[in-house]
């Protein structure tokens, strides 16, 4: 009994029946540790067993237990909760790595007995990984509150804990003439182009962009239902990414294939965009960024917060007011300048900054 059987809800492990004609279950995974785990599927010690093995080994089986009120066992009681469940695969999935590195320092540590200068301390020794100190922050916030609800401990010791000031303004948003650069050296037919239009006229994250087929298109619409978020969107087919979808094989289902015919995973696809991208003379740029130009584009159409989000998927308008502020505040600037030339009694003529910009425009239409 096992070959090719699976056990629902647990990936990776396999039932096994002994040579005593008992039933055991095994965790398999290549680069992992192969353990038997302990009760029966559903059963605290089978679940607690399984988040140890899914997690490196944290818990060897038959030389640990895990101690109540550790933050090891609040990490695996987290793992089993409802509020897990409801979060996406990936969202899972980020969460589960922040989390494990949090075990490999501290798991041994009592719940109550963490202190709001316990967590800056954790905090400050990442300093000089700003971006990496506030997620371990805000995952212990995550966590704490957890426990807070489960009567694990009376307050949240995260809750004052104020996130470092990270001078970035994330990934670089692509320009038009950037863009023009990337479609000269990536002709329409290419797989690179393909990736970038379809990135520019869904405005959608790269997740989301690599599952894309034609079991998604219907009435000249493609149907999105956004992995980090969950929401599902219907976006209209831009002219140019149609043009672009007419070269893709009809016989193939996904749109980005790789060379073997297969989907493509979150980091083959980061490392190869980045690599299009460098061919292109654009090092700098990304595939994130130009989710942030296509809505920079939406904004500088004219389009309000909500057709913004209606596209983008941004759960509330204050993810997409940076982009409608930039539009106003040139709109604003042109506006007081023709005031002044007003006030002059010039009359209307050619502003020779108009030549400045020979970039070709690309706007959506």
């Amino acid at each position: 009994m096992g070959r090719g059987l699976k056990v629902i809800g647990f990936h990776n492990v396999t039932p096994m029946t002994d040579r005593h004609g008992k039933v055991r279950y095994r965790f398999r995974k290549k680069g992992f540790r192969s353990v038997y785990l302990p009760g029966l599927p559903g059963s605290p010690e089978f679940a607690e067993a399984y988040e140890a093995a899914r997690s490196g080994g944290v818990l060897v089986i038959g030389e640990r237990r895990l101690q109540a009120g550790t933050i090891h066992a609040l990490a695996v009681a987290f793992y089993q909760s409802a509020e897990w469940m409801q979060f996406s695969t990936e969202t899972q999935r980020s969460y589960r790595q922040r989390i494990e590195q949090i075990r490999k320092g501290y798991g041994d540590q009592q719940v109550r007995g963490l202190k709001p200068d316990h967590i800056m301390k954790m905090r400050d020794k990442r300093k000089d990984t700003p971006v990496s100190a506030n997620n371990m922050v805000k995952t212990l916030h995550m966590l704490m509150g957890f426990a807070v609800l489960r009567n694990l401990r009376l307050d949240n010791p995260a809750a004052s804990i104020k996130p470092l000031k990270i001078k970035s303004d994330g990934w670089h948003t692509w320009t038009e003439s950037e863009l023009a650069q990337f479609e000269t050296r990536w002709a329409i037919g290419t797989r690179e182009r393909l990736a970038s239009d379809l990135l520019a006229y869904t405005a959608q994250r790269s997740a989301d962009v690599r599952q894309m087929g034609r079991q998604h298109v219907s009435g000249g619409l493609i149907r999105v239902k956004q992995q980090k978020t969950g929401a599902e969107l219907w976006i209209p087919i831009h002219t140019r990414l149609a043009t672009s979808l007419a070269k893709v094989p009809g016989n193939q289902m996904l749109f980005l294939a790789t060379n073997k015919g297969t989907g493509y995973t979150a980091k083959s696809f980061g490392d190869w965009f980045k690599d299009a991208c460098i061919a292109a003379g654009l090092p700098h740029c990304s595939a994130h960024g130009l989710r942030k130009t296509a809505a920079t584009r939406l904004a500088d159409a004219g389009c309000t917060e909500a057709q913004i989000q209606s596209i983008t998927g941004h759960k509330t308008s204050a993810e997409v007011q940076r982009y409608t502020r930039a539009r106003n505040q040139k709109q604003l600037a042109a506006d007081a300048m023709a005031t002044i030339d007003g006030a002059n009694g010039e009359q209307e003529m050619s502003n020779p900054a108009d030549q400045l910009d020979k970039s070709p425009a690309m706007r959506l239409k």
